[in-house]
């Protein structure tokens, strides 16, 4: 019982100790000026500050890949057909530089968006493309 008293008591020591380092660490940072502090007088003035900062920012790509995934969830349409383009688009524009994104067309695939394709017309285009291939 000692044993397990005397090992508890050290490991809490030991903890206390890592504790008070690093409230020193800290403190020493601040006093030396190695570390900015700043201080508002209340909630408002921080949400205020620090609201712009933290503004979520889209990643350059996002309606590439909304793109591709759009073309994978829809129903109609062939998948082995419409995934290649979608995501070779997808994949020059993350291989490319800030910037200069591709200027490939989106193949989004709702009736809302200039490039959808209705599928009665897509089904006549691959018949004739198949009747003139035998």
């Amino acid at each position: 019982m000692e044993d397990f008293q005397t090992a508890y008591s050290r490991r809490l020591i030991r903890v206390c100790r890592g504790i008070a380092g690093v409230l020193l660490v800290g403190c020493f940072t601040v006093m030396t000026g190695l570390v900015d502090v700043q201080v508002y007088k209340n909630e408002v003035d921080y949400a205020e500050r620090t609201m712009e900062k933290d503004k979520f920012k889209p990643h350059r790509c996002n309606d590439r890949l909304a793109d591709m995934l759009e073309v994978i969830e829809a129903e109609d349409g062939n998948i082995m057909r419409d995934v290649r383009p979608a995501f070779r688009n997808w994949w020059a524009c993350m291989r490319s530089a800030e910037g200069a994104e591709p200027a490939m067309p989106y193949l989004m695939l709702t009736a809302k968006d200039k490039q959808y394709i209705d599928p009665a017309s897509r089904a006549t285009k691959a018949d004739a493309v198949q009747q003139l291939s035998t």
